[in-house]
């Protein structure tokens, strides 16, 4: 076993990251490889439609030699694809050690002609914790962002389960997270500050969510089914996060997730999500107080903690904090 700040990994050490065509998921490709581990990067599109920069990574590590820098295409969103993915990792005799959870949406409906003519910067319509002017939710895209950010993450989640290596260090899941997915209004003190951070509004759903001992699964996707149904109606809104509805609370049921999958694994893993920073991304609209580099390594800064390290936390940024 790995001694107290060691480096427990090697170039044996498997680590699958979604969502790495661009941005944060690309990123911790490039650092991950770069502590030699074998990384299994992925993405909806297949290979020769990736961005230009995921293919200037991939032909990169060629040129290196990395030979250990494998490209598969996987959607979270579709059973088939994960099923193919895990049937292609068996294929291999392989074993995973790490898997980042970085794949999801944020789909808001933003009246761009409203914010043109009212001169509103891209910041405030991500970062301002109540502005919601020239913002609306409509059904389908609330039903995507929870369909990819909730139940795409556990999907394969639970898929991979039975090919988790068992070390002593343990595997390690990585669920990529935000501070909008804080399930009670707060403050984040973190670098990149959100303010006020988006919350449910409705103390029972709170309770529900945050009584960790007494969650199960059931009641999670209850509380997304109640969510969606509210959408439809568009009646009931008051109980849910006031600034991006949908986005908030699949974040807020992945957090809900990682606290009641680390209770079932025990020590078996560490099952931790993390708010990667204010990044600039395309779902920050290009703002952002982090470059994707930086927000990465905070999410390789907890994929790679010390053995022993905690699990069932939620990181903002590095700072072990609440839900």
């Amino acid at each position: 076993m790995a001694g107290e700040g060691a480096e427990w990994w090697s170039g044996e050490t498997v680590a699958v990251v979604t969502g790495a065509n661009r941005g944060i998921g690309l990123e911790i490709c490039w650092q991950l490889a770069g502590k030699e581990l074998t990384v299994i990067m992925t993405a909806r599109k297949p290979q020769e439609q990736l961005s230009s920069s995921a293919q200037q990574f991939l032909q990169e590590a060629a040129e290196m030699g990395r030979k250990k820098v494998i490209f598969h295409t996987l959607d979270t969103t579709q059973e088939q694809s994960v099923l193919d993915f895990v049937d292609w990792l068996k294929s291999l005799d392989w074993f995973v050690d790490i898997l980042v959870n970085n794949a999801g949406v944020a789909n808001p409906v933003i009246d761009w002609d409203f914010v043109k003519r009212n001169n509103i910067d891209t910041r405030t319509i991500v970062a301002h914790p109540t502005w919601t002017e020239g913002i609306s939710e409509k059904y389908e895209s609330a039903k995507h962002n929870i369909e990819t950010n909730f139940y795409g993450t556990k999907r394969l989640t639970k898929a991979l389960l039975p090919l988790l290596r068992p070390t002593s260090y343990k595997p390690r899941i990585v669920n990529v997270s935000s501070s909008y997915g804080l399930s009670c209004p707060r403050i984040v003190n973190v670098s990149s500050n959100y303010g006020l951070s988006c919350h449910l509004r409705d103390e029972e759903l709170r309770q529900q969510l945050c009584d960790t001992m007494g969650l199960t699964e059931q009641k999670i996707d209850g509380v997304l089914a109640m969510f969606l149904d509210d959408v439809k109606s568009e009646k009931g809104m008051e109980k849910w996060p006031l600034k991006f509805p949908s986005y908030c609370i699949s974040k807020i049921a992945l957090n809900a997730y990682t606290r009641l999958l680390a209770l079932e694994l025990g020590d078996k893993a560490c099952v931790n999500s993390v708010h990667p920073g204010y990044v600039t991304t395309d779902m920050t609209f290009g703002s952002g107080d982090f470059s994707p580099a930086e927000g990465a390594a905070n999410l390789a800064h907890v994929a790679l903690l010390p053995a022993g390290g905690p699990s069932g936390r939620n990181f903002l940024e590095r700072k072990d904090a609440d839900f």
